[in-house]
């Protein structure tokens, strides 16, 4: 079981396994995690070097304050089984495994047992209809979840339907609902578009709000913007910490703050203040 841990995790930046001379431009982002991609991003006939090349980085540990981690092709192939026996051989250690187009939790009970002697953790990505009806016992399924990451593209081609913030609205509340009840982060799909800053950040904070703790990127200008949403304001970052200070001079009761109503619901949405605050305030 992956070691619990206080890194922040509100950007995974997306890198192609077969492009080994952007790995380390990934990481020099400064995302908080980088996921080498072995399955999408990656032709067919290029699966078994792009694997070689990213064991051979990780192998070389390389440094900076990114986790860093892969993404194996879907387990119901036999390039997903490939991926996760060579792992499982390689006595690499990736801080994290992203696992493709999840539908059931014997799919996360399947890369436990693979990966028993491996501290990692697991993203499982939830990208057709089956799989979002059986997340909650995917969430469930193993310890090293570390997060569920929509998938929405192929989702939608799944259902039948268009992609559009409307027809992602209630995969999204049904993925956060499910993240949140199991305790692990929820990750959004990337936005396309990299030229549309103003797009990303909108859609960004769109689904800060429907509880998602972190976004993906395709692009090393979208992981800027999109980990500084996550932070307060300079003012929410100051009234979360009076928030604390008030609650723990009158021993946790409720009391009024500014005229405001504030008990223990306010007070642990400013201890995640005050935790992101660490890192900054936005830059509004």
């Amino acid at each position: 079981m992956s070691t619990p841990s206080t890194h922040p995790r509100r950007c995974l930046m997306f890198v192609p396994g077969s492009r080994p001379e952007r790995y380390a431009k990934a990481i020099a982002t400064g995302a908080d995690q980088v996921c080498i991609d072995l399955e999408d991003a990656v032709a067919p006939g290029d699966k078994e070097s792009a694997r070689a090349s990213l064991f051979a980085f990780l192998a070389d540990k390389p440094e900076g304050r990114s986790e860093i981690g892969l993404r194996i092709n879907p387990l119901s192939t036999s390039l997903g089984q490939a991926d996760l026996a060579a792992l499982a051989a390689s006595g690499l250690a990736p801080a994290f495994v992203m696992l493709p187009k999840v539908e059931t939790a014997a799919e996360l009970r399947q890369a436990d047992a693979a990966l028993a002697a491996i501290d990692t953790a697991f993203i499982a990505q939830i990208e057709t209809p089956k799989g979002l009806l059986d997340a909650r016992g995917i969430a469930a399924a193993s310890p090293r979840l570390q997060a569920l990451m929509f998938g929405g593209f192929d989702y939608i081609v799944a259902l039948r339907g268009r992609a559009s913030w409307e027809s992602f609205f209630h995969p999204r509340v049904q993925l956060a609902t499910i993240a949140a009840e199991a305790g692990v982060g929820c990750m959004d799909v990337p936005w396309l578009d990299i030229k549309d800053q103003a797009g990303l950040v909108a859609e960004t904070d769109r689904v800060i709000a429907l509880g998602f703790t972190a976004k993906a990127a395709i692009h090393p200008a979208q992981v800027e913007p999109i980990q500084d949403r996550y932070l307060p304001s300079a003012d929410e970052y100051a009234r979360a910490q009076r928030v604390i200070e008030a609650l723990a001079a009158n021993r946790g009761e409720a009391i009024q703050l500014d005229g405001k109503l504030v008990d223990r619901p306010i007070e642990i949405a400013a201890e995640r203040a005050v935790a992101l605050g660490a890192l900054g305030v936005r830059a509004d």
